[in-house]
């Protein structure tokens, strides 16, 4: 929870920007595809659990955004809670996948533990309510437009801890 939230509002504020892919650990289809089944995130976002037919060790009981709809060149407040039913320990990972229309931007594969550190926390997370809050800045130069993402974390033995998508569009200035 810690690093997926915040993920998904970088990764569209930073898909302009980067165009290496990382080779992921195994070969899946990280894109939500038509018609899966998601359910939304409880709180003030555009974000949406995905792969709810999956057993997923969190369970996000609040997300909030600020300003929602996010604005590039602007401090994006990110808040939330959860329930971790799970350790998760070095080794855990998060898929990021963002997409401008049909065209996929980034893909590549985060070492979870390490992005932890970016907000105070470290691996290994214990089981048990989680709460963060973070503020970053978007960056001003991005395109205008609809942006998909997906973001998959799992654990080092490939469980899978949760799945988020968001459509997040930036308007012109």
């Amino acid at each position: 929870m810690k690093l997926v939230a915040p993920l998904l509002a970088l990764a569209a504020s930073v898909a302009a920007f980067q165009q290496q892919q990382a080779p992921l650990p195994f070969d899946v289809n990280s894109v939500v595809a038509a018609g899966t089944p998601t359910k939304p995130v409880p709180g003030e976002s555009p974000i949406e659990v995905c792969d709810i037919d999956v057993d997923q060790i969190l369970d996000i009981t609040y997300l909030k955004i600020d300003p929602n709809p996010p604005h590039k060149g602007a401090e994006l407040y990110i808040e939330g809670e959860g329930i971790l039913s799970d350790s998760i320990s070095e080794g855990a990972f998060v898929e990021v996948e963002v997409r401008y229309g049909f065209i996929r931007l980034v893909k590549e594969t985060i070492d979870l533990c390490e992005q932890l550190e970016k907000v105070d926390k470290a691996c290994p997370l214990e089981k048990g309510v989680i709460k963060f809050e973070k503020t970053v800045e978007l960056p001003d130069e991005i395109p205008p437009g609809k942006y998909n993402v997906v973001a998959r974390a799992y654990k080092e033995d490939f469980s899978e801890i949760t799945c988020l998508s968001a459509q997040v569009e930036f308007a012109r200035s």
